[in-house]
């Protein structure tokens, strides 16, 4: 877990589900639906309104959140291993976000992300690496 997620990008996620769990890693799948009267939407992009490829990444970050909650772990992101956005999310989209989070041997949390739109169009892939702080401060 991070930082308290602060407005607008609180509980990013509408949705977490766990899928499985093996010795590899945890399988979670996050829902959000994009909402044209979202405050962070203004303006981005005025003519063609598109939800912010950086919270995209934020939203792979709460479902990250979600797996260290329950290892009482505290993460902090550490790098952007690679992200490649290919499809635009729209108001009116529920973004499903597929995360396989796993626990390195460097004791970090490796994520590898898949995000789709409601047409099933794959719009993001991500992988993320996250530094492990401690226990849980919250």
């Amino acid at each position: 877990m991070r930082a308290e997620h602060a407005p607008p990008l609180g509980g990013a996620p509408d949705r977490i589900e766990w899928q499985s769990e093996s010795e590899s890693g945890v399988d979670l799948l996050a829902y959000k639906l994009i909402r044209a009267d979202d405050p962070y939407l203004a303006g981005h992009f005025p003519d063609f309104t598109i939800y912010p490829g950086v919270f995209l990444i934020e939203s792979v970050g709460q479902v990250a959140d979600e797996f260290a909650r329950s290892l009482e772990l505290w993460l902090e992101l550490a790098a952007v291993d690679s992200v490649r956005f290919s499809a635009p999310v729209i108001p009116g989209d529920t973004l499903a976000i597929s995360c396989r989070c796993s626990v390195t041997a460097d004791s970090a949390v490796a994520v590898r992300a898949e995000c789709r739109n409601d047409n099933a169009v794959r719009v993001a892939q991500l992988r993320l690496t996250y530094r492990i702080g401690g226990s849980n401060r919250a």
